[in-house]
């Protein structure tokens, strides 16, 4: 039966994996002594992460992408993170503007 790990759990072998010890047999021992699967606590993490990184979609024109790709390209950066930076900009100047 596959063990479940609480959000707090992974959270904390986590922040303890110096104490961890990965086995040749792909478990990992906690500095408690106690085995966990290495493949099942990454799973586990990576179903987390998603969680807490909800994807966020909407239509551009091909166009607009083009045209991004293309100033992310001369900034030295990918073009996703070039989109998020200027969103956040946009909603940091609008919280300012509206005093929130």
């Amino acid at each position: 039966m596959k063990e479940k790990f609480s959000k707090e759990q992974i959270e904390e072998m986590l922040k303890n994996s110096t104490e961890e010890i990965v086995e040749d047999n792909s478990n990992l021992v906690d500095e408690f002594g106690n085995v966990h699967n290495v493949e099942e606590v990454i799973v586990q993490a990576e179903e987390y992460a998603k969680k807490k990184y909800p994807k966020v979609n909407f239509r551009w024109s091909e166009f607009e992408i083009a045209r991004a790709k293309k100033i992310a390209k001369k900034l030295g950066m990918p073009y996703q993170t070039y989109l998020k930076s200027l969103l956040k900009q946009g909603m940091d100047n609008d919280e300012n503007r509206l005093e929130m």
